[in-house]
C-alpha cells in the first residue's frame, strides 16, 4: 500500500533536515569532548577524550554519513511496518548469537533512547498528535511517528561505529552524541509541529476508551479490587437496571440449593431474546473483512462497536429480567473495550467478536463467568489475544495458521446451542494443543541451530576447564604477558576445538597438547649447549603445529604474526650462548599475583548498567521523568527468572537495537544458551544465559503483555463506572 502524499512530504522534509541535525550534533560533541571542565563523562571515560576528538576530526564525514543513512533506513522500515509490510531488519534467517558484548550495545542504545525521550518528551507527544493525523488515525498513538527516539538512538550508534573500532570509544561517543541530539530534537520536533500546523494539519486527540452514550470517562487508576474475584459481579449494580432489582435477582440465585442452582442467574430465555441473540450472532458471523482487518484498525473498531450497539439495544429490549439486562449491559461494555484494544491484531478482532454471542449465552446461565477472570470463557479470550499479539507480521505463516485455527474454534463455539464452561475448557485445550504442535514444528525446523548451540556449549565448557589447567601450569613459568595470554586463552580454544573435532586421543589433539610442554620449556630454556641443540631440532615441528592450531580456530593473521614474532625473538635470544641472563627467582606469592594481573580478566558487576533502564511500558500517559530506572531485583532474583523460562514462553526482548516478540524454543543441556524464535519464521535468536541476565536486570526482558486482555478491559470499564470516594 502506498504512503499518503501528505505523510511522504513530512518524511522527506524531516530526512532533508537530518544532515544539518547531525552536523550540529558533531560540533556540539567536539566542544564537549574538548572542554574537560564541563564534560559529562565519568573519570573512566575521560581517557577516551583525545582519541575521540582525533577520530572525529578525521572521520567526521563518515560519522555524519552513517547517521543519515541509518536514519533513512530505519524510517523506511517503520513506514513499511505501518503499511503491513516486513521491515528489512527482520528478513534475515539463521542464528543470531547474543552474548554479553552485544547486550552491552543494546543497553547503551536503550540508554540513549531514554535520554532523548526524557529530554524532548513533551515535544515528542505533540508531534505524535500530528503524525497520527498524517497516517489517517482518529486517535493518537506513539507508533504513528516514524521519527521515534529509538530510530535516532540506533542511527547514532551506527554513526559511532564509523568513527572507531574500539567498543569503549563507541559507547562513550554514543552517550555524548545522544545528549547533544536530545537537545536539538527538542527544538526540531517543536518546529516540525509548527510547520505541520501551518500546513493545515489538524492534531489528533489521545485515545482513552470508547464510551457508550451517557457514560463519563474517569481518569483515575482502576480501583484496587478491579482484578479481584467477583469484580464484575459488583459492577452489575452500576448498570441501568438498578441495584434494588439486582439484589433480589442475585439473592434468589444465591439462596438456591445445589450446585447448578447456585450457578444459575436467569430463567429460560424467551423466544424474542433468542431471536435477537441469533441476529447479533449472524451479524458477527458476516462481518465484512474491512471491519476487522483495515489498516486504520482503531477507526474500523469504532465503526464495528457502533454497529454492534444497535443490535445490543434490541437484545436488551427483548428481555424483561433486570439481571439479564444488567449482564448484557456490563458485558457489552467489556466487549466494546476488547474490540478497541490496540494490542489485539486487527485480524484477530473478528475471532473475538465472533465469540460474543456465545459468551452472553454462557454468562446468562453461569454466574461464575462474572466471578472470576479465570473462567474458561475469559481464559480463551486472553489466550487468543496473547498468541495473536506474538506475531506482528500478518503474512507470517505461523500467524496465518493460528488465525485459521482460532476461527475454527470460534465457529465451533458460536454454533453450539447451549455453550458452557466445559465447552470453553475443551476449546482452550484444543488451542493449546495446536500451539504445542506449532512449537514442536518450529523446534524441528531449528534442529541445526540447536545442535550448533549444544556444540558451542561443550566447546565453552572445555575451554574453561583447559584455561584453568593452563593457568595452573604457567604459575612457575617466567613468560611474557602476551605469551601467557596466548597460552591460557587462544591455545585453550585450539585444544577445545581439537578435542571436539578429533577426539581427546586423536593424533592432532595429542600433538597440540604436547606442544604446551614444549613451548613452555622453550621460553625458559636453560643456557646449555644441549638445550640449544634440542630447541633447534624441535622448532620446525613446534612452529608448524602452532600455525596449524591457530588456523584451526581461524585466528586473524595479525594476531598469528604477533605471537610468532614474539616467539622468534625469545628463541633467537635463547639460541645465543650466554644471551639469556639469570633473572631473580620470584616467590610463589609473586608468581600467583603475576598470573592474576596478566591472565585473569577483571570481573565487573552489573552495577554499571543500572542506570541504563528504560520503561518498556512507556505509554503516552506516563511522564518520562517518572519512569523507573531500576528493576530493583538482585542478581540471584534475575538469574532465577532466567532459569524459570520454559519452552513455549513468550516475551518481549530488546535485541539488536529494537524490541522483538520472541518465543523460547529450547535451552542447551547445561543452560548456557537459550534459543528463541523470532518475529519471522526464518529468524532465531540465541542468547547466552549471562547475556539474558544482563538484559533482564536492565529491564529489557518483559512479559509479552503487562496484563491479560480481559483484565485490561475490566480495568477500563471499572474506571468508567466506579469513582473513588
Amino acid at each position: 500500500m502506498s504512503i499518503a502524499p501528505v505523510l511522504q512530504r513530512f518524511v522527506d522534509d524531516e530526512l532533508a533536515r537530518a544532515p544539518g541535525l547531525i552536523a550540529r550534533t558533531l560540533a556540539g560533541v567536539l566542544q564537549l569532548l574538548r572542554d574537560t571542565k564541563d564534560s559529562p563523562l565519568g573519570a573512566s571515560e575521560r581517557a577516551h577524550h583525545f582519541a575521540l576528538v582525533e577520530a572525529l576530526q578525521s572521520q567526521g564525514a563518515g560519522y555524519q554519513r552513517a547517521f543519515v543513512e541509518a536514519l533513512q533506513t530505519a524510517v523506511t522500515d517503520t513506514l513499511t511496518e505501518q503499511q503491513g509490510g516486513v521491515p528489512s531488519d527482520t528478513l534475515g534467517g539463521g542464528l543470531e548469537l547474543m552474548d554479553e558484548s552485544r547486550v552491552e550495545i543494546d543497553i547503551e542504545i536503550s540508554r540513549a533512547m531514554q535520554l532523548i525521550d526524557t529530554t524532548a518528551e513533551w515535544e515528542l507527544r505533540e508531534l505524535q498528535t500530528f503524525t497520527s493525523t498524517l497516517i489517517g488515525q482518529a486517535h493518537v498513538s506513539a507508533e504513528s511517528n516514524p521519527f521515534r527516539p529509538l530510530v535516532y538512538a540506533t542511527a547514532l550508534w551506527q554513526a559511532s561505529c564509523e568513527v572507531s573500532p574500539v567498543q569503549a570509544h563507541r559507547a562513550t561517543l554514543l552517550r555524548v552524541s545522544a545528549g547533544v541530539t536530545a537537545g536539538l530534537l527538542k527544538s526540531a520536533w517543536a518546529a516540525a509541529c509548527t510547520r505541520l500546523e501551518a500546513q493545515g494539519v489538524e492534531p489528533g486527540i489521545y485515545r482513552t476508551v470508547l464510551l457508550v452514550p451517557g457514560s463519563t470517562l474517569v481518569r483515575e487508576p482502576a480501583p484496587a479490587d478491579a482484578g479481584k474475584p467477583g469484580a464484575m459481579t459488583k459492577l452489575l449494580a452500576s448498570m441501568p437496571a438498578g441495584s434494588a432489582n439486582l439484589q433480589v435477582g442475585m439473592g434468589s440465585a444465591a439462596g438456591a440449593t445445589g450446585t447448578d442452582a447456585s450457578r444459575s442467574t436467569t430463567a429460560a430465555a424467551s423466544p424474542e431474546f433468542e431471536q435477537a441473540l441469533a441476529r447479533l450472532d449472524e451479524l458477527l458471523r458476516h462481518l465484512p473483512r474491512s471491519a476487522t482487518a483495515a489498516p486504520n484498525s482503531a477507526d474500523a473498531a469504532d465503526a464495528l462497536v457502533k454497529r454492534l450497539n444497535l443490535h445490543r439495544a434490541a437484545l436488551v429490549a427483548s428481555t424483561s429480567a433486570p439481571v439479564e439486562r444488567q449482564i448484557i449491559e456490563l458485558l457489552s461494555r467489556v466487549f466494546d473495550t476488547i474490540l478497541t484494544d490496540p494490542q489485539v491484531p486487527p485480524a484477530f478482532m473478528g475471532v473475538l467478536a465472533r465469540l460474543q454471542a456465545s459468551t452472553l449465552r454462557v454468562a446468562l446461565h453461569d454466574r461464575e463467568v462474572l466471578d472470576s477472570t479465570q473462567h474458561p470463557v475469559w481464559r480463551l479470550f486472553d489466550r487468543i489475544a496473547e498468541v495473536g499479539f506474538a506475531y506482528p507480521q500478518a503474512n507470517d505463516a505461523r500467524a496465518i495458521a493460528l488465525l485459521a485455527s482460532c476461527h475454527a474454534l470460534a465457529e465451533q463455539l458460536a454454533r453450539a446451542p447451549a455453550p458452557d464452561a466445559t465447552l470453553y475448557r475443551r476449546a482452550l485445550a484444543q488451542l493449546d494443543a495446536f500451539l504445542a504442535e506449532q512449537l514442536q514444528a518450529q523446534l524441528l525446523a531449528a534442529q541445526g541451530t540447536v545442535q550448533a548451540l549444544q556444540l558451542s556449549e561443550r566447546r565453552e565448557l572445555l575451554e574453561q576447564g583447559l584455561t584453568q589447567r593452563l593457568v595452573d601450569q604457567l604459575v612457575p613459568v617466567r613468560a611474557s604477558p602476551n605469551i601467557r595470554r596466548f597460552m591460557t586463552g587462544t591455545w585453550a580454544r585450539v585444544l577445545a576445538e581439537a578435542m571436539l573435532r578429533y577426539g581427546e586421543q586423536g593424533d592432532d589433539t595429542r600433538g597440540y597438547i604436547k606442544l604446551v610442554d614444549e613451548l613452555l620449556w622453550s621460553v625458559q630454556l636453560p643456557d646449555h649447549p644441549q638445550s640449544r641443540q634440542r630447541l633447534i631440532t624441535l622448532l620446525p615441528s613446534m612452529l608448524q603445529r602452532l600455525r596449524n592450531g591457530m588456523a584451526l580456530i581461524g585466528l586473524p593473521a595479525a594476531e598469528q604474526a604477533s605471537v610468532l614474532d614474539e616467539l622468534m625473538a625469545i628463541h633467537t635470544e635463547a639460541l645465543r650462548p650466554g644471551g639469556r641472563g639469570d633473572a631473580a627467582a620470584l616467590t610463589p606469592e609473586q608468581l600467583v599475583q603475576r598470573m592474576r594481573d596478566e591472565v585473569l580478566p577483571a570481573v565487573t558487576g552489573h552495577g554499571g548498567f543500572s542506570d541504563s533502564v528504560i520503561d518498556l511500558a512507556s505509554m503516552e500517559t506516563v511522564p518520562a521523568e517518572m519512569m523507573p530506572t531500576s528493576t530493583g531485583a538482585s542478581d540471584d532474583e534475575v538469574a532465577k527468572r532466567v532459569d524459570t523460562l520454559r519452552a513455549g514462553d513468550r516475551l518481549r526482548m530488546f535485541l539488536q537495537g529494537r524490541w522483538a516478540r520472541v518465543q523460547m524454543l529450547s535451552r542447551s543441556d547445561q543452560g548456557r544458551f537459550l534459543l528463541f524464535a523470532g518475529e519471522t519464521a526464518a529468524r532465531t535468536h540465541s542468547v547466552t544465559h549471562r547475556a539474558l541476565e544482563r538484559l533482564s536486570s536492565a529491564g529489557l526482558v518483559q512479559p509479552l503483555e503487562a496484563k491479560p486482555l480481559v483484565q485490561r478491559a475490566l480495568d477500563i470499564v471499572t474506571r468508567e463506572l466506579v469513582r473513588p470516594a
